[in-house]
């Protein structure tokens, strides 16, 4: 009768041990698979009306010639 018992524990961990190993590979199948992307993401875009500002390159350059001149380099000092 002992043997028997033995047995029975023995195929019934059998059964816990192979049951485990097929739900740790299904969650990790499932963990690999890539998330569905979304269909419509969120993109918020400012739709402004007024057109982009002149920028005037020549007052930069003379503002900055100006600033050269007043405070010169140690090199050209």
């Amino acid at each position: 009768m002992s043997l028997g018992w033995a047995i029975g524990v023995l195929v019934a961990l059998v059964v816990v041990a192979v049951v485990s190993f097929q739900l740790g590979r299904h969650s990790q199948r499932r963990a690999e698979q890539p998330q569905p992307r979304r269909q419509h993401p969120s993109v918020f875009v400012d739709m402004d009306d007024r057109p982009p500002m002149e920028i005037d390159f020549d007052a930069g350059i003379r503002a900055s010639q100006r600033a050269q001149h007043k405070n010169p380099s140690k090199d050209e000092a």
